[in-house]
């Protein structure tokens, strides 16, 4: 007997590669990927996503899960069926109906599409005796921040249509980014601090993610942890967190930050801070046992321009030299096959990006191998381009990029 599977559609954040690389850590093994447009990936489940804003509230590079519910040819059917899906989905309805719809076409077009399908879904809810009403601006594509304030997924639905392989995939949203969460959590704690690099939440979190760890069970460590940032998005997913920092006051500001999002999120996870150098780690400091040590490192000092060649020299000189002797004071205090997920300092010149290259070929002198931080199985079904295993994460305006590496201890 043929299993029926289900298509899910997932819109892709900002760097798509790495939000690629962070769904293939996080999804079932059993997952059947099968297309890759955009920056939309569309795969398939035996079974339907349990408590699919659950997995969106994990996932640090992606914005939206759609369900997948048909597809056409034809963007002529498109008022038809979305009107249909409307029908049945609010039949029966006593009170007032919000809908929305989003509709993306490979030309970038959709004013004429998302007009017509609008007024004909509004004409047969109407005829079903449903009070009824878009959120749709202009006839527009709907922001996350209307969305979300509409609260559409509670009190209504949204419905989407995405041109991909020469047909429109039709759906309902399942899930959203919760970009006000987000917000309260970056800019709304007690501490933060911009010489530390302002490492984003989202950020943290697909560094986790990419790490491998399970919620619920693991402990990661995080031995440069700054103001907290990567502890407080693991212990929110449920993961136990030990941190340290050769700052006192960094120790305590973490704290500070992890006492406040204790009391805002309810987490059971255990926590423990602990100030020290990271190439002076001892096997009394680590005690418990660690399942992934995850960690935004020293980004050199701050600069607002790109340095000068003798000066990228000097500062990768120095940061390469306290990455090199952390992982060699690490490898003794955690079992085989530990993973380590890591930032490291990048900078970017024009177009060009600088990692520190010497470093990646130290790794195996004390005990680690480098792993790719976007599967190369993945890479080559999608016919993507990655010369490196690590992957760059960057903003337009930024000198200082971050370069994330996976190591596996061997």
């Amino acid at each position: 007997m043929h299993q029926i599977m289900v298509k899910y559609i997932f819109s892709l954040g900002r760097k798509a590669l790495i939000s690629l690389a962070e769904l293939s850590a996080v999804l079932p093994e059993n997952t059947n990927y099968i297309s890759l447009d955009r920056e939309y990936l569309v795969i398939e489940l035996p079974t339907a996503i349990d408590k699919p804003q659950v997995l969106m509230n994990r996932l640090g590079g992606s914005t939206k899960i759609v369900k997948v519910i048909t597809s056409t040819e034809s963007n002529h059917e498109l008022p038809k069926i979305i009107s249909d899906l409307a029908a049945t989905k609010f039949k029966g309805r006593a009170d007032k109906v919000r809908y929305a719809l989003s509709i993306d076409t490979v030309n970038g077009k959709v004013d004429r599409e998302l007009k017509n399908c609008l007024i004909l879904t509004k004409k047969k809810l109407k005829e079903l005796n449903l009070s009824s009403r878009f959120i749709n601006n202009n006839f527009q594509n709907p922001p996350t921040a209307l969305l979300l304030g509409e609260n559409i997924l509670g009190k209504g639905a949204e419905f989407v249509a995405i041109e991909m392989d020469r047909e429109f995939l039709i759906g309902e949203t399942v899930a959203i980014q919760d970009i006000n969460e987000y917000s309260e959590r970056d800019f709304k704690r007690p501490e933060r601090d911009a010489r530390l690099g302002m490492l984003p939440p989202k950020l943290a979190q697909i560094l986790i993610n990419l790490s491998g760890a399970e919620p619920d069970k693991d402990t990661i460590y995080d031995p440069f942890c700054g103001v907290g940032t990567i502890l407080m998005e693991a212990t929110l997913m449920g993961l136990n967190a030990i941190g340290s920092d050769i700052s006192d006051e960094n120790i305590h500001k973490s704290r500070v930050n992890l006492q406040w999002s204790a009391k805002r999120s309810n987490t059971k996870a255990t926590l423990r801070l602990f100030a020290q150098d990271s190439t002076e780690l001892s096997k009394a400091d680590l005690p418990e046992k660690i399942a992934a040590v995850v960690s935004e490192t020293f980004l050199g000092p701050p600069i607002s321009k790109t340095p000068f060649p003798d000066q990228i020299d000097q500062n990768f000189s120095q940061v390469q030299g306290l990455i090199f002797n952390f992982l060699k004071a690490l490898r003794p205090l955690i079992p085989k096959d530990v993973t380590v997920v890591m930032t490291l300092l990048c900078y970017r010149t024009g177009a060009r990006f600088l990692p520190m290259e010497e470093l990646h070929h130290s790794f195996a002198k004390v005990g680690f191998e480098e792993e790719a931080v976007l599967p190369e199985a993945l890479a080559k079904k999608f016919n993507l381009t990655v010369r490196e295993k690590s992957l760059i994460y960057e903003r337009p305006d930024q000198v200082v990029c971050r370069e994330i590496v996976k190591l596996r201890a061997v």
